[in-house]
């Protein structure tokens, strides 16, 4: 199930301030997504808490996430990146992948 993996500038640019490590992992896990349309534990996970939104989750150095969405059957956005530092996703990356998702639906 090939898709189309978009990643917005603005977690772009989010993402170009990691480790370059961190960047080649997230790397081959957008291409695993264009090429599979999904990635499974433990590299990614739905979001209990929020509806259609999922993250990609990186271990190196620290604990790093991309969020991701389906925004239509071929397409899949990344939404926002960030190094976490808590227990759980923090609110406010969650408030702003799902308004940047608003713009892509």
């Amino acid at each position: 199930m090939k898709k189309i993996v978009v990643v917005d500038p603005r977690s772009a640019r989010e993402i170009s301030k990691f480790p370059r490590e961190v960047q080649l992992r997230f790397k081959q896990d957008f291409e695993i997504l264009e090429k599979d349309g999904r990635l499974v534990e433990p590299e990614a996970k739905k979001l209990i808490s929020t509806r259609g939104l999922f993250e990609i989750r990186v271990k190196y150095k620290g604990q790093w996430r991309a969020i991701y969405a389906y925004a239509t059957i071929d397409t899949i956005v990344i939404l926002s990146a960030f190094a976490k530092k808590t227990q759980k996703t923090p609110v406010e990356e969650l408030n702003k992948a799902k308004k940047r998702l608003l713009e892509y639906t």
